[in-house]
């Protein structure tokens, strides 16, 4: 049986490079973007380029209706996912609110939405950054993050404050998102083994889920002076799709720390 990926933002840079390489290896790969045309062109280059099976799907991560509505065509298609990537980022000139939906809210609002379409045994990887560390931000807000209690709705509440009351965390607002996902990932992580509750599902069908980060890459995000290739940042982010991992923080297969 194929396996079939999901990979937000999969249209250019680290995702298109990751949905090249799932193809490659005989996966069905989708590839979603918040522009439809953007998504479906990448699919068809890539399928040209690799003789895989790729589709562009239309999914915008800071719009409970489109991923709503994303979700309901895949379950129309009888399409089952074995590994979301939650890639989709934005980085530079937006503003605050935008950088939190996108990168913190977005991965959130796609992995509770895809839940009822992961197969058992799934993975969920949430790309990442090391600008997202720890020791970027503020001792109050690395107490926050790092808590072994919080929950996920505490950490939701300390975002949107931030944004609400302009909070100086000690970093921007990009530096917080990949900080908060971060420790959402290891909430819902932990959620799982403990089997709280909300997470019982995902503990019944062993889905993990990890963060990956694949280092400051050339992208048209990263721009041209960084130091690591599409290839190297993309193979950083590959690890979470198949490691027999859960709930931590990698770079190139090596566990760091968040």
């Amino acid at each position: 049986m194929k396996q079939t990926a999901l990979i937000t933002g999969g249209n250019r840079g680290i995702g298109q490079q990751v949905a090249r390489v799932l193809a490659v290896d005989g996966w069905d790969v989708l590839i979603a973007g918040r522009d439809r045309a953007k998504a479906e062109s990448a699919a068809a280059r890539l399928r040209s380029d690799t003789g895989g099976r790729l589709k562009g799907v239309e999914l915008d991560v800071t719009s409970d209706a489109s991923v709503a509505t994303a979700v309901q065509k895949l379950r129309d298609g009888a399409i089952r996912i074995d590994a979301l990537v939650n890639n989709a980022g934005v980085f530079g000139r937006q503003t605050p609110e935008l950088t939190i939906q996108t990168n913190l809210m977005g991965p959130l609002r796609v992995t509770l939405g895809m839940l009822p379409l992961l197969r058992d045994g799934a993975t969920i990887t949430n790309v990442t950054s090391g600008l997202g560390e720890l020791a970027n931000l503020d001792a109050a807000h690395r107490a926050l993050l790092s808590d072994p209690a919080l929950t996920r709705e505490a950490l939701i509440d300390a975002v949107r404050r931030m944004l609400r009351d302009h909070e100086d965390w000690g970093t921007d607002a990009y530096g917080v998102s990949k900080a908060a996902l971060n420790a959402l990932t290891r909430i819902i992580a932990r959620d799982t083994v403990s089997r709280a509750p909300w997470a019982v599902e995902l503990a019944d069908r062993n889905i993990r889920i990890n963060a990956t980060c694949p280092g400051w890459v050339r992208t048209e995000m990263g721009g041209r002076n960084a130091p690591r290739s599409v290839e190297e940042g993309a193979a950083s982010v590959l690890f979470g799709v198949t490691t027999s991992e859960t709930g931590g923080v990698f770079r190139d297969g090596r566990r760091i720390e968040p």
